[in-house]
């Protein structure tokens, strides 16, 4: 593949995914499902909208496909002449309890298959291409003229009815012949095909893994004949008004440790059900049912950073994303943010797992890292913002995650941590770095892992102020990760309380870390276990006060809740080094040299709480000096972290360079793991670890939102860091911590009106510069202020 090609297609491109099958002449009659597509493509009015010009190469549609997801199933759309389709379910995954911890036998995240659409066209005959899928809809759009003739693909994923749909129609009637064909995913101890006209099906199993069944129906309307092909696996129709395919799949997962994780139904039974009812309700009803239940979502929010040329906004995004960098492009920014947040609700929603280290995508069964779930920063990034990006119920998955697979951590955990001195397990339970769907743990101990996940659901209730969800889903697990540090703690010798034997993600004592082809090599010399890490200290910190405040809102646990104010208060906290710098060892030993991408000691300060200039001004201080010496960031999800803690430090400008890192132009051949790339985004917008990793898109939105209206319980923070590029703009409906929403306007580089609405009624103040303002509206009520923070209207 040319290194330097962008958005562009090519012949090469088209014809490599995949040959025509003819449809056989046997007559066969469709449901007319009463829909037929704008035969041209109206252009984008501005909005929201990823564009390119040319179709996916197929050994590279994971950075060059279109996402579509409805949390469970996702899709890739690669749109050539030959239309393919790379399918994912999010619990089809390899692996079990896997008490051993070792990495290589947790299981992995796998591929579901691939379909594919052919109607018979020559690349070479095609022209006025068009791929874009629309953030506001979440529908994929292919169009293109082929002999004098418009064709228009649609592609989306629809949470209410839980299938995919691709939809074809074309300016002339009775003018679609062609093919659908499929292919099941690799590395399956058994897959089988049943092949009937307008309907293909799939099951099989995953080694160590779940069973699975998926189902592609074929809805050709008036066509003249449609016809089956056992063996190419494909379904033929001839001289169609409109063809409609729907893709339904299922696993036998279930989220329950008491059953093992798996249940006994018949997954493609399942999933043909939920074909059959989306066909039965016709492409046009799936349609404005996908884009109502998703634009609910989306629409929530709205962000201006400034306008950009009628040139930029013609061009191709990857093309506006590689021109940005020496020429300013407003909109590209607003739509980075806006696919970060259409990515959470692509890949999040009620009824699904968490989305992994790659969402929901993956086209591979040895996909890097096992498209897992990461601990030591990934899968909390993930959900950074859920809340604050006006995202109701994308969070659950998490929650619901949380408490399906403790009972196995627990088991796991004190099978193998004890209380310190003693054969006594501790009480409750904590992570290794990685995790399956299935109870699994794979790689090292993560001792203050369970804080780090926990965090999230009080972190919810401070956006929600839900007093039910915080005393049934929350409560219990708070209380119990204090009991998990109540019993690990130790006495450092000095009366300070340290979490013991533990480690500072991938940080090293003298010898680096050296990635290899099978991991990486690690050792007692290179990376030590001590007391005293700092990252172990300010989630213990963070997890007792949750608890305190959760203890005293819901008026439980009084005495258990003075316990635990008497840990915290004897926490050894993380002191300034030699250099000014916020120590991460026990000892003052940091190298002022590193640049390792972690940056787990700087967590007390994003996301965490506590370091801030009201509670711990000298320990900011000592946070920017780090961070100043680690510098951004060198793969995705680094620099997003990073855009994150410069903008909670009120540095604009190191927010807008890490921001730049981001939305640099990585080309599809740098699709293998690299430890010391830039990062930056691929064609399709995916972030470049590299490889694709989803957390530094959604990682670099919240920075946006941290950048803008950051929010405590207590106060929120505007245009703490505005970057001077976005001198003048707006950003509607941010959440904010203590149940308010909030409307910012700004211009030449000054706050000008902000409205805040009260949706539990809790006081708080707004800041802006050295402006202070307290704000009491009753729930449902609203209050604008002006850039002095005075009341108008």
């Amino acid at each position: 593949m040319d290194g330097n090609r962008t958005d562009g297609y090519d012949r090469r491109t088209f014809l490599k995914l995949g040959g025509l099958v003819a449809a056989a002449p046997v007559i066969a009659t469709a449901l007319d499902t009463g829909y037929l597509a704008s035969p041209v493509l109206a252009a984008s009015q501005g909005g929201p909208v990823v564009r390119m010009d040319g179709a996916a190469d197929g050994d590279r549609i994971l950075m060059e496909g279109l996402p579509v997801g409805n949390g469970r199933l996702a899709a890739l759309v690669g749109g050539g002449a030959v239309e393919h389709v790379a399918l994912n379910e999010g619990t089809l995954w390899s692996g079990g309890l896997n008490p051993s911890g070792d990495y290589g036998s947790m299981g992995s995240y796998k591929a579901l298959g691939n379909l594919f659409v052919d109607l018979g066209h020559d690349p070479a005959g095609i022209t006025d291409y068009r791929r874009e899928l629309d953030l506001e809809t979440g529908v994929v759009t292919v169009s293109y003229t082929y002999k004098r003739l418009r064709y228009v693909r649609e592609t989306f994923a629809s949470h209410p009815d839980g299938v995919i749909v691709t939809t074809i129609t074309c300016s002339s009637p009775r003018s679609l012949s062609g093919s659908v064909r499929i292919v099941d995913g690799r590395g399956r101890t058994s897959s089988a095909y049943v092949v009937r006209p307008g309907e293909l099906s799939v099951t099989g199993a995953v080694a160590d893994g779940v069973r699975y069944g998926w189902q592609v129906r074929v809805d050709a309307v008036r066509a003249q004949r449609v016809s089956a092909d056992q063996a190419t696996r494909s379904t033929s129709f001839t001289r169609a008004n409109s063809v409609t395919v729907v893709v339904g799949a299922r696993t036998d997962y279930v989220p329950d440790a008491g059953v093992a994780f798996r249940n006994a139904s018949d997954p493609l039974d399942t999933a043909a059900g939920e074909v059959s009812a989306a066909v039965g309700r016709g492409a046009k009803e799936l349609r404005a049912r996908h884009v109502g239940d998703l634009g609910a979502l989306l629409s929530r929010q709205s962000i201006d950073l400034g306008q950009s040329t009628s040139a930029q906004l013609a061009a191709p995004t990857f093309q506006r994303v590689s021109d940005n960098q020496s020429t300013p492009d407003p909109q590209l920014y607003a739509l980075y943010y806006q696919f970060g947040r259409y990515l959470v609700a692509s890949t999040s929603r009620a009824g699904g797992v968490p989305l992994n280290l790659q969402g929901l995508w993956n086209v591979s069964d040895n996909p890097p890292w096992s498209s897992d779930y990461h601990h030591d920063i990934n899968i909390e990034m993930c959900y950074w913002l859920s809340d604050p990006g006006n995202l109701p119920g994308t969070i659950d998955p998490l929650v619901d995650y949380l408490h399906a697979q403790i009972p196995a951590w627990r088991t796991a955990t004190q099978a193998r941590i004890h209380r310190p001195g003693s054969a006594e397990p501790v009480r409750g339970w904590t992570v290794r770095v990685s995790s399956n769907i299935s109870g699994g743990l794979g790689w090292d101990w993560l001792p203050g892992g369970c804080a780090w996940l926990a965090w999230h659901l009080w972190d919810h209730y401070t956006y929600t102020l839900d007093e039910t969800f915080l005393r049934e889903r929350a409560y219990p697990v708070l209380k119990e990760v204090c009991e998990y540090f109540q019993d690990l703690l130790v006495d450092d010798g000095a009366g300070r309380l340290v979490v013991p034997d533990t480690w500072t993600p991938e940080q090293t004592i003298g010898t680096p870390w050296r990635h290899t082809p099978v991991g990486f090599e690690t050792g007692a010399e290179m990376r030590p276990y001590e007391d005293g890490v700092s990252l172990d200290q300010e989630l213990a910190w963070d997890a007792f006060g949750n608890f305190i405040e959760a203890s005293q809102i819901l008026g439980l646990d009084a005495d258990y809740r003075a316990t635990v104010a008497d840990l915290r208060s004897r926490l050894h906290v993380p002191a300034v080094g030699s250099w000014g710098q916020l120590q991460e060892w026990y000892p003052d030993r940091d190298d002022p040299t590193n640049t390792h991408r972690h940056v787990s000691h700087l967590w007390g300060l994003f996301p965490g709480r506590q370091f801030t200039t009201d509670l711990a001004p000298e320990l900011v201080e000592a946070a920017r000096v780090s961070l100043k010496a680690r510098g951004i960031g060198p793969t995705g999800w680094s620099a997003a972290w990073n855009a994150n803690l410069w903008a909670t430090l009120g540095d604009s400008e190191r927010t807008m360079q890490a921001l730049r890192n981001l939305t640099q132009p990585v080309t599809s051949d740098h699709d293998t793991v690299d430890m010391n790339y830039h990062g930056g985004v691929y064609p399709n917008m995916f972030d470049a670890h590299p490889p694709f990793q989803i957390d530094g898109n959604i990682g670099g939105a919240r920075a946006f939102i941290q950048a803008i209206a950051a929010s405590s319980l207590d106060r929120i923070d505007l245009l703490q860091a505005l970057p001077s590029a976005w001198a003048s703009g707006s950003f509607t409906g941010i959440r904010a911590r203590g149940g308010f929403e909030v409307d910012v306007a700004w211009a030449s580089d000054a706050l000008s009106r902000v409205t805040i609405r009260s949706l539990a009624g809790r006081e708080t103040e707004l800041r802006y510069g050295d402006r202070r303002t307290r704000v009491a509206i009753p729930k449902g009520g609203s209050a604008t202020y002006d850039g002095d923070l005075r009341v108008v209207g």
